[in-house]
């Protein structure tokens, strides 16, 4: 038979302690190993190291070796671990055609939506007929910083799946933002923050910050203000092909994190662009995937309440 993926990468969160991440991957070796003539395994060094003991890393069907030195060898990435995990390995491989598909070990799993009760079933069909691929908007991020002269840089650049989050950090005080929509002037925040967020990421950050469930096959960004002084400031929904700008005018303890992670302590006058970017995070799901069925699960809509 065929396989559709020749190489994959087994990828786990950092310094996890998983319980049962060590006995899946242990399976996904298994699984593969039966049709390892066909398919080139490797595992990122740490994940190999944290979850397997050091007498069985040697002989291991697997090639062990750093994320540097995999991920231009691999087809597909399965990811155990949680959401946040597979954030970051999508981040990762954004600029690179490599399909990932995730493995729930963490607490919700919008997007890792594989787990061990039928792991062994899902994964044979994948590798084999590739499953079904879903690609994902991405945002552009980047912090542009005035400095003397009247001239700028580019303080930081990046990639985010969920969201870019414009917050307050350690302080107390609140966050004043100006916020512009292809060079339109949209309004001024002042409050805890603000969300900007992709289809993806409308279940994570911004649906706690009363922001809408966003269908991932719609191409739209949503811009979510987090506790705002004005009661009237409520979310709004744009085209994915619009540029964001949101001007820091009081930066004292603001910070930028893209999927939950700190990238940028930012100053007054710092500009943050947000636009959708160029390249897609491609998802794997199993035939059975159904977005509706997983929004009813993880959000537990199919519990009613009893009096």
């Amino acid at each position: 038979m065929t396989l559709k993926y020749s190489s994959v990468g087994i990828f786990c969160k950092p310094n996890a302690k998983i319980p049962d991440a060590s006995r899946t991957l242990r399976l996904i070796l298994s699984i593969i190993s039966k049709i390892k003539n066909q398919c080139r395994v490797f595992i990122e060094k740490e994940t190999a190291e944290l979850l397997l003991p050091s007498n069985e890393l040697e002989g291991n069907i697997a090639t062990i070796g750093t994320l540097s030195d995999i991920k231009n060898s691999i087809d597909l990435a399965i990811v155990i671990g949680g959401d946040g995990t597979l954030l970051g390995v999508a981040r990762e491989f954004a600029i690179l055609d490599t399909h990932i598909v995730g493995i729930n070990q963490g607490r919700l799993g919008f997007t890792t939506d594989l787990d061990d009760s039928d792991l062994g079933n899902q994964l044979s069909k994948i590798l084999n007929s590739g499953g079904l691929l879903e690609e994902r908007d991405m945002l552009d991020v980047k912090v542009v910083r005035s400095l003397k002269n009247a001239k700028e840089e580019i303080f930081f650049s990046g990639f985010a799946l969920n969201d870019a989050v414009v917050n307050r950090g350690a302080i107390s005080n609140m966050v004043e933002l100006d916020v512009w929509v292809e060079g339109s002037f949209l309004h001024s925040i002042r409050g805890d923050g603000l969300i900007v967020c992709t289809p993806t990421g409308s279940t994570a950050y911004a649906l706690s910050a009363n922001g809408p469930i966003i269908h991932p096959q719609l191409s739209c960004m949503a811009l979510v203000p987090i506790a705002s002084q004005a009661l009237s400031s409520r979310p709004i929904t744009i085209p994915a092909n619009m540029e964001i700008v949101i001007t820091v005018k009081n930066g004292a303890g603001t910070v930028l994190h893209c999927d939950m992670q700190t990238v940028a302590e930012l100053n007054d006058r710092d500009r943050i662009v947000i636009k959708q970017s160029s390249y897609k995070a491609k998802l794997v799901h199993p035939e059975t995937y159904d977005y509706f069925s997983i929004l009813r699960k993880k959000l537990k809509w199919n519990i009613n309440p009893t009096l």
